[in-house]
């Protein structure tokens, strides 16, 4: 081959093609050129993956974007794993590109996929990052397509599922296209447009738009669709809407209770009657839509739906709303015109626990009406319930219960009924039940239940106080109060307290309730323990959980002080009058020291009261000695007319019961006794009289002697139950004495001082029997003292060697022989309150004590009022200084 060869062939084509054609006569002869087509051929191409679709969304042909966009929004229809790959595709946002698109089909096909992937919770997060609501908003005219508009309206009805865009759409003003869509043919139009409405409602202020854009009325008019889903929304729409007062006044003016009334009573639309009901219980609320629904006879009307329907939650559904509407006290005279306690008795017959459920929650809140107990329970209202709260549905069990409590507040025939059916067995029962709501609402029927005595009697007998412990330990504060609230309740009764002193249990877990954070169940813990401190045992036992210390630290605390706190501190400090003088420094006249009162001084800030065994217990130190009284032979105290006492020398005060040691208790005085006593009017108190003044009583007349014998064998009674009840109670301190390992011995020389005083003080004046017992203690404890010896009186040396002799810190006030202000006071408080002679104790400072009297003063026949004394018993024993003098002054405080 020759080299060049190639290229000098290769050439001629290229010239022949591109040279002109020579012709005749040397001259070149142009040809005619064929003009150029720049037509393309359609060409089809067969798309089969959804990512070449999404390519195809950024052509310019609008035929390839309809065709594109109705390709994948029959992709994104299948399911929403492929909306959601078409939006990691990117095809979200070129979508809403497209949805600006100048040719409405494709701007339609473009918002139908776009409307559809809104669906999708993860692109709806992504859609709200873009401002995409207002274009979406304005596709919403007359006049755009219909499938525009459609899927225009789904795509806002899926946004405003979250509560953000329903205040960032209301605020676009979106709610008057809405409710024109609403009046359009389309249903699927209407359904999205009402589900987007529904959703807006949820916002208070689109309550008040709807009915200033007058859209109330053609949502009521879509209650009859022939779909149930539109129906369904109406009436969530409806049920919002009815919140509103004035939207209830709208709806009852355009005569929507009578439609929806109709509408209940329609057979072919059983399976919404559920919403329609819930809408109609917001309007039955109002009295007025009430009053009207009744003058239409629209009210018996649905009284007797309630009762023939056979669709359960549709029956519970207007047991709801009835109850609803009943919590007006002007709708409960309403229904109990229509009989309407009966209907809801009735429907505890149902088989379908929903239904009964809602017939208690109904009969609970009818119950509130006097008239409405009674119509309950005659029409076996109170059976009904009783069966029903022995059911294994614990919520039928608890609104059953709820509905009992509510039905014997305040009537006592629903009480004897309750217990004519076997109810009480059934209540205490229910203490263990496994709602702590149950407990409460039983809690508060037995509490009821206590104001009958016969009824009272017999639930105690049923072992109520044992079972009352499962709610005070219940977690629910509401079960603890009402537990509270019930022992409180049954306490004043004897048999209760004896109960109680059984079950150990109950005190300490009734004492921890007091630092609970709920105001109720403090206040009705206090009020329990104020009750039960009128029985010194059961006293005794709650200040040995501490119940004290923790009601002090509630007084000191503002937020947490009440008078329920003052009340309950006040009555443990009266059972317990040892640990009142402690702490408060103050003993009243109605403060009767009985048997194991003693004085441990006064506690610091932030100290804590001691019992006797404690303070026993404690090795002999150099502190002050713990005065203790402790003479049971010579405890019982009487009122006696044979003091001789007048009319203005006496003090008139009621004694109180006390006990004043944690290891012992003493007889308390009762409240009757201390009435038949003040009733006498006579001056003065005294113990028995002693066998040796019978001489004296033999010269009284005939008549004073029958007189006398009557009176004798009334306080021989009296005083042979006391002896009875002391003996028993001195069983029970030989057994806390073992139990504590400490054994307190019979004072002997303060029996004496007893038996020495008692026939001096007999048939004189009230004022000689003070100062005749001021006399007889300042001579038992080292005599008269000036004021200038008594630093130097030395009673201390004598203290120290009577507590070394004694080996303990504990010393009988008998046994002391040498005292000053502090030992005096106690001793005389000690001796006045056991034969007669009302007075106080008052603690100083720097060991001063002294006590108080009130004395009426008579000259020349007239009585003048009663001042109040302190009786001297160190510089001159028996003189009274008048109070506030400045002898008084002197004498208690330290110059």
């Amino acid at each position: 081959m020759v080299k060049g060869a190639k290229p000098t062939s290769s050439a001629a084509p290229a010239k022949t093609a591109a040279s002109a054609t020579v012709g005749k006569g040397g001259k070149p002869r142009q040809q005619d050129e064929k003009a150029i087509d720049e037509t393309f051929e359609p060409l089809k191409l067969d798309i089969k993956g959804a990512q070449t679709a999404v390519v195809c969304l950024r052509s310019a042909e609008d035929s390839v974007l309809i065709r594109a966009c109705d390709a994948l929004f029959k992709y994104a229809e299948k399911s929403d794993a492929n909306k959601l790959m078409l939006h990691e595709m990117g095809a979200t946002d070129t979508l809403f590109t497209l949805t600006h698109h100048e040719n409405q089909t494709v701007q339609r096909n473009a918002t139908m996929v776009f409307g559809l992937l809104s669906a999708h919770p993860d692109i709806r997060r992504h859609l709200r990052k873009i401002d995409c609501i207002p274009h979406m908003i304005s596709l919403l005219t007359p006049e755009n397509e219909p499938l525009t508009n459609e899927f225009a309206v789904y795509w806002l009805r899926y946004m405003c599922s979250d509560y953000s865009t329903k205040s960032q759409v209301l605020s676009l003003n979106v709610l008057q296209p809405l409710i024109r869509l609403i009046s359009e043919a389309d249903p699927d139009i209407k359904f999205n447009s009402l589900s987007t409405i529904d959703h807006i409602l949820d916002d208070f202020h689109a309550r008040s738009l709807v009915r200033e854009l007058n859209g109330i009325e053609p949502i009521l008019n879509n209650l009859k669709s022939e779909f149930p889903q539109i129906t369904e929304t109406v009436c969530n729409c409806l049920q919002k809407l009815a919140t509103d007062p004035f939207n209830r006044a709208v709806i009852r003016d355009i005569g929507g209770l009578d439609k929806m009334i109709d509408f209940i009573g329609l057979d072919e639309t059983k399976d919404v009657h559920v919403h329609c009901l819930n809408a109609l219980a917001n309007l039955l609320e109002d009295t007025e839509c009430l009053d009207l629904i009744q003058s239409n006879g629209g009210l018996k009307r649905l009284m007797q739906f309630v009762q023939d329907s056979v669709v359960p939650a549709v029956q519970a559904a207007a047991a709801k709303a009835i109850g609803r509407a009943a919590r007006k006290p002007q709708n409960r005279k309403i229904f109990a015109e229509q009989d309407a306690e009966r209907a809801m008795v009735f429907l505890l017959l149902s088989e379908n626990d929903d239904v009964r459920i809602a017939a208690c929650q109904a009969l609970a809140v009818m119950a509130e009406s006097m008239l409405s107990r009674e119509t309950i329970r005659n029409n076996d209202g109170i059976l009904t319930l009783v069966q029903m709260m022995q059911k294994e549905n614990p919520r039928l069990r608890e609104f059953s219960t709820l509905a009992m409590s509510n039905l014997t507040q305040s009537n006592p025939n629903n009480i004897r009924e309750l217990q004519d059916q076997a109810g009480l067995d059934v209540l205490i029962g229910l203490l263990n039940d496994e709602k702590d709501t149950t407990k409460a609402y039983a809690c508060v029927t037995l509490a009821n239940c206590s104001t009958d005595q016969v009824v009272r009697t017999n639930i105690l007998e049923k072992g109520l106080i044992k079972n009352l412990l499962a709610p005070l330990q219940a977690s629910y504060e509401l079960a603890q109060a009402k537990g509270a609230m019930v022992l409180s309740a049954f306490s004043i009764d004897q048999k209760a307290r004896e109960d109680i002193l059984k079950n150990q249990a109950i005190i300490p877990h009734l004492v921890s309730l007091l630092k609970s954070n709920h105001d109720e169940v403090r206040r009705n813990t206090c009020f329990a323990i104020t009750v039960l401190c009128v029985e010194q045992t059961i006293a005794i036992e709650i200040l040995r959980n501490g119940a004290l210390e923790i009601i002090r630290d509630l007084n000191t605390s503002e937020s947490r002080k009440s008078k329920f706190t003052e009340m309950a501190l006040q009555k443990i400090l009266d059972s317990h009058l040892s640990a009142k003088y402690s702490y408060l420094g103050q003993l009243e006249n109605n403060n009767i020291t009985t048997d194991g009162f003693y004085d441990m001084g006064p506690v610091r800030e932030g100290g804590k009261f001691l019992t006797i065994e404690e303070l026993a217990a404690e090795e002999v130190n150099d502190r002050r000695p713990i005065l203790l009284v402790y003479a049971p032979e010579k405890n019982v105290t009487s009122w006696s007319a044979t003091t001789g006492g007048s009319y203005g020398d006496d003090i008139y005060r009621v004694p109180s019961s006390s006990d004043d040691i944690l290891s012992t208790s003493a007889t308390p005085v009762k409240g009757s006794e201390s009435k038949e006593k003040l009733s006498t009017g006579v001056s003065g108190r005294n113990a028995k009289t002693p066998k040796s003044s019978s001489k004296e009583k033999e010269g009284k007349t005939s008549v004073d002697q029958s007189s006398r014998a009557k009176k004798d064998k009334t306080s021989d009674k009296r005083d042979s139950s006391e002896d009875k009840k002391h003996g028993e109670r001195e069983s029970s301190e030989t057994t806390a004495d073992l139990k504590s390992g400490y054994k307190q011995t019979i004072d002997q020389d303060f029996q004496m001082y007893l038996d020495e005083i008692h026939p001096q003080i007999l048939r004189v004046p009230l004022s000689e029997q003070i100062s005749t017992l001021a006399r007889f203690v300042s001579e038992k404890m080292g005599g008269t003292i000036s004021p200038d010896d008594v630093a130097t009186f030395g009673y201390e040396v004598a203290m120290n060697q009577l507590k070394a002799e004694l080996h303990s810190n504990v010393v009988p006030i008998g046994r002391v022989r040498k005292g000053i202000h502090a030992q005096r006071a106690f001793l005389f408080k000690s001796l006045a309150d056991r034969i007669g002679i009302p007075c106080t104790l008052t603690r100083g400072n720097y060991n001063r004590a002294w006590n108080e009297v009130v004395v009426g003063e008579s000259s020349g026949g007239v009585r003048y009022p009663a001042k109040t004394w302190i009786v001297d018993l160190l510089h001159e024993p028996g003189r009274l200084i008048l109070a506030n003098s400045s002898d008084a002054r002197s004498y208690t405080i330290l110059n």
